[in-house]
C-alpha cells in the first residue's frame, strides 16, 4: 500500500450500509472504529480486485480508505458544518488509525501519502470534482482550507508514530464474515514478515561463514 486517503461521509455520525462498501475504515461520531467491508488487499497491486473501496476517484490502486461519518448537509462557503458535524473524538482516533496503518504497511508520512481527498487534486495532480473533504474542522475553527488540515493531520499521526505505545484501537464490524477476512489479512502480513525476517537472517549466516 501507498498511502492513506482520509475522507468524510457527508452523512450521519453512524455508518451506513453504503458506507461501509465504499471505505476500509469509518470512524463514528464518538470515535468508534468500524471496519468497511473491502478488505485493504482489495486495493493493492496493479489491478483492483473485485469489491474494491471506491473511495477516491480514479486513484484506489495502493490507496487506503479512512472516513470520519459526519458533514450531512455542510456547505464549504460561507461553512456551515451540518447536522452532523465532525467532532474532535473522529479526529483523535482517525490520528491513531492512520499511524497504525502507516506502521502496518510502512508508509512514510509525507503530503503525497498521508492527505485527504480534497488534497488529491492538487497534490497528486488527479481530478476530484470539488471534493472538498477535509478542509475544515468543526471543532476548530481556527483551521481552515485542505492544506493546514492535511499539514495537522500528518503532524499529529508522525508524533503518535513516535509514542512508545499507540493506544490499542481495534476495527469493530458488524458482520463475521469480516472478521474473519480480516484475521486471515493479519495472519498473512505475520507470515510474510517471519519468512522476510529468516531469509535475513538466513543471509546473515551464511556471510559470516564465508568471511
Amino acid at each position: 500500500m501507498q498511502r492513506v486517503i482520509c475522507h468524510w461521509t457527508a452523512g450521519t455520525h453512524r455508518a451506513g450500509e453504503s458506507d461501509r462498501q465504499a471505505y476500509h475504515f469509518l470512524i463514528e461520531g464518538d470515535g468508534r472504529l468500524v471496519r468497511g467491508v473491502p478488505s485493504v488487499a482489495a486495493n493493492s497491486g496493479r489491478r483492483l480486485a473485485a469489491g474494491y473501496a471506491a473511495h477516491t476517484l480514479n486513484c484506489n490502486n495502493g490507496s487506503i480508505g479512512v472516513s470520519l461519518c459526519c458533514m450531512e448537509g455542510a456547505q464549504q462557503q460561507p461553512f456551515r458544518a451540518g447536522g452532523y458535524p465532525m467532532t474532535r473524538a473522529q479526529w483523535e482516533t482517525m490520528v491513531v488509525v492512520v499511524a497504525e496503518l502507516c506502521k502496518r504497511y510502512r508508509i512514510k508520512v509525507t503530503p503525497r501519502t498521508v492527505l485527504s481527498h480534497a488534497e488529491v487534486e492538487r497534490v497528486l495532480h488527479i481530478e476530484q470534482k470539488g471534493k472538498w473533504d477535509i478542509s475544515r474542522l468543526a471543532f476548530d475553527p481556527s483551521i481552515s482550507g485542505a492544506a493546514p488540515c492535511g499539514d495537522r493531520l500528518r503532524r499529529e499521526v508522525t508524533a503518535a508514530m513516535a509514542s512508545t505505545r499507540l493506544p490499542d484501537i481495534r476495527p469493530v464490524s458488524r458482520d463475521a464474515r469480516i472478521e474473519v477476512e480480516q484475521l486471515l489479512e493479519r495472519i498473512g502480513e505475520m507470515i510474510g514478515r517471519a519468512i522476510a525476517d529468516g531469509i535475513i537472517i538466513l543471509i546473515r549466516a551464511i556471510g559470516k561463514r564465508f568471511k
